[in-house]
Order: C-alpha cells, then sequence, then structure tokens
C-alpha cells in the first residue's frame, strides 16, 4: 500500500518549520495526502474556562494555515484544526487525529517552545500508534532514506520501526543495524532467525554491528554510530524496556533522542 496519508502538526511559528519541510518533502515524494493539523496551547485563561477558543488562537489558526497552504503548493492537502487549547487537550485530540493517517510528521520540541506542551511529542511518539517521523530542528526537507541506521531488538516496537520505515529506506544505499545481542539465535532448538537476512530479501544492503553499552548509552550510541556514517535517517522502535529503547521512566529514551538528535528519526511503538 505504502504511505499515501501523511499528518504534520504545524502551527505558524518557526519551531515547526522543520517538520513541515520534511512532511512535504515525503507528501511529494510518494505522491501521499498531506493534512495539517494545528494544535497550540490557548493564552487566554477566559476562553480554557469555557471550552471555547479566543480569538488570538483562532487568528493564529489562520496564520498557520497561510503558511501551510504556501509551503505545499502542488500538493494535496487537507485542514484539521483543534481549537481546544487545554494541554490535555491538544495531546489526546492530537494522538486521536493520528490514529487516521499512514505516517505522522513532527518538529524537534524547542526546549524554548511554549506553544505546546512540553512532553507533546513523546507522548504522540508513544500513543499515536503510527510510525512517528521527527524533523531535527535545523531540518530543511532534505531527502531521507539513503543512508540509514536502524535500532534493532528482536521485539515489537523495533519489529515494527523497522517494517514501517521499510517505504522510506527503499532504494537506500547503505543501512546499519545496530544491536546489543546476536542477530542469529545461539540456541540450536530454535529457528536461526537473522534480520539482515531478512532485509537482504527485500533488497537492501543492510550489514550488522554489535554494541555494548547499558541504559542511556545505547541512546547515545546510536545517535554517535548515525553522525559517524552520516546518515539521513535513525529509526528506533519506542517502548519501555532494556535494549535499544528506553530505560528507567516511561519515554525516558525518547527524550533523550529528541533532546539531542540531529537527523530525521523515525519512531514506532
Amino acid at each position: 500500500m505504502g504511505i499515501k496519508d501523511i499528518l504534520v502538526h504545524v502551527d505558524g511559528e518557526a519551531s515547526t518549520a522543520p517538520g513541515l519541510a520534511l512532511a512535504v518533502a515525503q507528501a511529494r515524494r510518494f505522491g501521499a495526502r498531506l493534512t495539517g493539523l494545528f494544535a497550540r496551547n490557548e493564552m487566554y485563561a477566559p476562553a480554557l474556562l469555557a471550552h471555547q477558543p479566543s480569538e488570538a488562537l483562532l487568528a493564529a489558526a489562520e496564520a498557520a494555515k497561510a503558511v501551510f497552504e504556501a509551503a505545499t503548493e502542488g500538493v494535496r492537502t487537507r485542514w484539521w484544526q483543534i481549537e481546544h487549547g487545554g494541554a490535555e487537550d491538544i495531546v489526546s485530540e492530537s494522538v486521536f487525529c493520528c490514529h487516521y493517517v499512514d505516517l505522522v510528521v513532527l518538529s524537534q520540541p524547542s526546549s524554548q517552545g511554549i506553544h505546546v506542551p512540553p512532553a507533546m511529542a513523546q507522548k504522540i511518539i508513544l500513543n499515536a500508534g503510527r510510525p512517528v517521523l521527527v524533523a531535527p530542528a535545523n531540518g530543511h526537507g532534505a531527502a531521507i532514506g539513503q543512508n540509514v541506521v536502524i535500532g534493532w531488538r528482536s521485539g515489537k516496537q523495533a519489529s515494527r520501526a523497522l517494517h514501517d520505515c521499510l517505504p522510506l529506506i527503499e532504494g537506500a544505499k547503505e543501512l546499519l543495524v545496530v544491536y546489543r545481542r546476536d542477530l542469529v539465535t545461539k540456541d540450536a532448538s530454535t529457528p536461526q532467525v537473522n534480520i539482515i537476512d531478512h532485509l537482504t530479501e527485500h533488497g537492501l544492503p543492510a550489514r550488522g554491528e554489535r554494541v555494548v553499552t547499558e541504559g542511556l548509552g545505547v541512546m547515545d550510541t546510536l545517535l554517535s554510530r548515525a553522525y559517524d556514517v552520516d546518515a539521513d535517517l535513525l529509526v528506533v522502535g519506542g517502548h519501555v524496556g532494556n535494549i535499544l529503547s528506553f530505560t528507567g521512566k516511561a519515554g525516558a529514551g525518547t527524550r533523550h533522542l529528541l533532546m539531542h538528535m540531529e537527523l530525521p528519526v523515525l519512531f514506532s511503538c
């Protein structure tokens, strides 16, 4: 089926420009429809109490729509607008909207941002049930999927991330699979599974690399290797666990990657 329906979060500010540029590039690449989702904090307290949008929020939505339309000329689009500006509403309604598309695109959260809840990106990644592609703050919509690093473990989330990314990495020239445990089962009584073999069947030039590290050091290792090989995409499974995943509190690994990433990252749960 491929990627035919993409959603991107926009609020009209510069902080969401990288995600919009990356989303437009993917919409053009796949001939997909692109939905702009406006979601932004309500700054006017009486409007929050009334559960109605303020004039300022509606004006911000119109400005964001104008930015979206200017950036998507020639792309088939639609516009969705969340008018409830409370933090819980923004997150829950954004997650709800994500259930109805093939791919979600976000911008890397800004440490200075005040327009959305601080943990919005993380909560979408953990709850959307869709692959979430996050653009780095310095991104400009450059091509992705030619030189890829995948964080691998034999688990649901990592497997989903790997398979969710296949349309994005079709025709890749370099593919590095970083893992912590052996790729092939050692127990002779079980099938000799091998993720490199599986990726090769997809015509991908996959090679594996084992790392020895613990905790959030895994995330730093992934980022470091992606930087070393000049990757244009990092793929990870987002979940609570031990290997190439979140550690400690739920979402710790995602928070770490979102804070330190300097390339596009595809998350799946």
